[in-house]
């Protein structure tokens, strides 16, 4: 092992003692390609690589950045005016080449990383835009979190919602689709602001928002409902957009970003079994709210909701549009 240990550093030692002369072959190197034409190549690929970082995140992204890099890295590495330069020790222009790249890497994922945060925080689009074919279950799933040192148990109202058929409308026409949901998060984000909603995140086509009042979620949850049937009215049947919306009051976790815990779960529930373009709530919801909003209420029972030990009674609200 201690041979194996002084090999490496054999080998190293030289080229860290000689970090400057390669700095300076370095900056030699940049010096070099810097042509009006090869600076305009290099700005667009750093650009591409840069909208890329912004807009294609996860594994896929990851891979098709590291394949850019490598091409490139091949690419300039067999260039023979590249290979001038160092003659004598090719190691030595490797080395040079990769910090080079790594460099720009490394400049290109903070900026990526920056303006994705901004963009995120700006609207929402952008986190929309980075898995548009979730599923509405699986886009559930992924409003569980994990617990973080900043929680705080409250009271508070829990709207979930959902789109009718949205995975199968996005494997048949993805980009009509995609418009689609454009025109749906304006109608939602609309109800959501005028009735004092909280957007929590949304996955897909799920929103996930919470409200300080009950009577404030139901008002929000007509007025989404209404605005969508304004939208299908022009449209065919068979193209309509309907929208599930479940909400529930009771006890969650607030940290700084996220909700999560029963409340929420029980949410989920409720969206899960609503008819397409309605609203179901929970008992304690419709008693803060009977006699107070332009809708009938139905009640359905206690129906079984998965995980849940102790369901709540649930109401149809039974909107009119006239």
């Amino acid at each position: 092992m201690g041979d194996m240990l002084r090999g490496v550093i054999d080998t190293v030692l030289p080229y860290l003692q000689a970090a400057p002369e390669y700095g300076q072959a370095a900056w030699d190197t940049v010096q070099y390609f810097y042509e009006p034409k090869t600076a305009a190549i290099a700005g667009g690929i750093v650009l591409f690589i840069l909208l890329l970082r912004i807009f294609l995140g996860g594994v896929l992204g990851w891979l098709l950045r590291t394949a850019i890099y490598a091409g490139l890295y091949y690419e300039i590495s067999i260039r023979e005016e590249y290979r001038l330069l160092f003659p004598d020790d090719p190691i030595a222009g490797y080395i040079v080449l990769g910090i080079i790249f790594v460099g720009t890497w490394w400049e290109i994922t903070i900026v990526g990383w920056l303006l994705r945060k901004v963009l995120r925080r700006g609207g929402g689009e952008v986190a929309a835009t980075s898995a548009p074919a979730a599923a509405g279950g699986a886009a559930r799933e992924a409003f569980d979190v994990k617990r973080n040192d900043k929680e705080e148990k409250q009271q508070i109202v829990i709207m979930m919602t959902d789109i009718k058929g949205y995975s199968a409308r996005m494997e048949k026409d993805e980009k009509a689709t995609w418009e689609l949901l454009k025109e749906h998060n304006l109608i939602m984000r609309k109800a959501i602001t005028t009735h004092r909603g909280k957007e929590i995140k949304t996955i897909g086509d799920a929103f996930m928002v919470t409200f300080q009042h009950p009577i404030d979620a139901v008002k929000c949850g007509i007025a989404m409902q209404k605005g969508l049937y304004d939208f299908n009215k022009p449209r065919p049947t068979n193209d309509h957009l309907l929208v599930r919306i479940g909400i529930h009051r009771g006890e969650v976790i607030v940290t700084g970003k996220d909700v999560f815990g029963e409340g929420v779960n029980i949410a989920a529930r409720l969206e899960s079994i609503t008819d397409p373009g309605g609203i179901s709530i929970s008992i304690d919801v419709y008693n803060h709210v009977k006699n107070k909003v332009e809708a009938g209420f139905q009640s359905v029972g206690t129906p079984p909701m998965k995980n849940i030990a102790n369901p709540p009674e649930v109401f149809k609200l039974q909107i009119s549009h006239h």
